[in-house]
C-alpha cells in the first residue's frame, strides 16, 4: 500500500484517523472529505489527482460500480429537479421508475441499481450507454473545491485515452522541467 508493507503501517502515520476510515474509502461506502485526501496524498508522496481521478480504485467490485452509479443518479436527478417538475416527470415515465422508487435509489447509496436500470436512466437522460458506470468529473462533489483550471485539465485527461494520457503527462513533465 503506497510504499508501506501493511495497512497498520500506513495508518500509524495518519493524525488519529479510526481504524477502518481507509476501509470504508477504498470500498467505496463513503468518499474522502478534501482535506483527508490531501492528508492521504501527503503522506503517501502521491498526487491528489491521481488519489480521486487516477486509472481504478484501490480495490474494484461491485460496490464501486454502485457508489458511482449512485453518485451519478443523485447528479442527474439534481439537474432535471432544477428543470422543473415536468422534467422529473418524463424522467420517471423515459426510465420506467415510479417517483417511489427513485426516491429509494436517490436516499439510499446502498439501494441496487441494475444493469437494466441503468441503461433505461442513461436512455431517459439522452446520456450514452455506460455513461452512469463511470466516474464524471462534473458530478463529484469533490472536484468542487478545486479550482476551474484544474478542472478543466481533469475532464480533458479523464476524455483521453491511455496513449494520449502519457502524452499530457510527458508534456507536462517537460514544460515544468523548464518554466
Amino acid at each position: 500500500m503506497a510504499g508501506f508493507k501493511t495497512a497498520k503501517a500506513f495508518r500509524e502515520k495518519l493524525p488519529k484517523w479510526p481504524e477502518n476510515r481507509l476501509s470504508w474509502y477504498e470500498a467505496g461506502y463513503s468518499m474522502p472529505h478534501p482535506g483527508h485526501v490531501e492528508i492521504i496524498a501527503r503522506t503517501t508522496g502521491t498526487s491528489t489527482c491521481w488519489i480521486m481521478f487516477g486509472l481504478g480504485p484501490i480495490r474494484s467490485g461491485e460496490r464501486d460500480l454502485q457508489a458511482v452509479r449512485h453518485q451519478n443518479l443523485v447528479f442527474l436527478y439534481r439537474q432535471t429537479e432544477a428543470e422543473g417538475s415536468e422534467a422529473i416527470a418524463e424522467l420517471l415515465l423515459a426510465s420506467r421508475l415510479k417517483a417511489a422508487q427513485l426516491a429509494d435509489h436517490i436516499d439510499n447509496p446502498f439501494k441496487h441499481i441494475g444493469e437494466r436500470l441503468a441503461r433505461n436512466i442513461e436512455k431517459a437522460s439522452d446520456r450514452p450507454v455506460k455513461w452512469l458506470d463511470e466516474q464524471h468529473i462534473e458530478s463529484d462533489g469533490l472536484c468542487g473545491s478545486f479550482p476551474d483550471d484544474l478542472r478543466e485539465l481533469m475532464t480533458i485527461y479523464s476524455e483521453m485515452n491511455s496513449k494520449s494520457r502519457q502524452l499530457l503527462i510527458a508534456l507536462a513533465r517537460t514544460m515544468s522541467e523548464h518554466v
